[in-house]
């Protein structure tokens, strides 16, 4: 009984170790994207894929289009 409930305990963190590691991954992704795009455009939800796509090879999902308007948005605010 205790064995199984250690291993479940395990599983349930190498769970979460994977999960973490691929957000960090995604963020890293993001952030190497945010800084190939050209600062000076306008870059809005509706019109950061027509940009995308031909770098990152595929179009945003919700969440990385919101971490990369995000970069974008803080770096020209102090003028990174």
């Amino acid at each position: 009984m205790k064995q199984g409930l250690r291993k479940q305990a395990i599983d349930k963190v190498r769970a979460t170790k994977k999960h973490v590691k691929g957000f960090y991954r995604i963020l890293n992704e993001m952030d190497v994207l945010a800084k190939q795009l050209d600062s000076s455009l306008e870059y809005t939800e509706e019109n950061i894929n027509e940009y995308v796509v031909p770098i990152y090879g595929r179009e945003l999902d919700s969440m990385e289009k919101m971490l990369v308007l995000g970069k974008l948005h803080y770096a020209k605010e102090n003028n990174i």
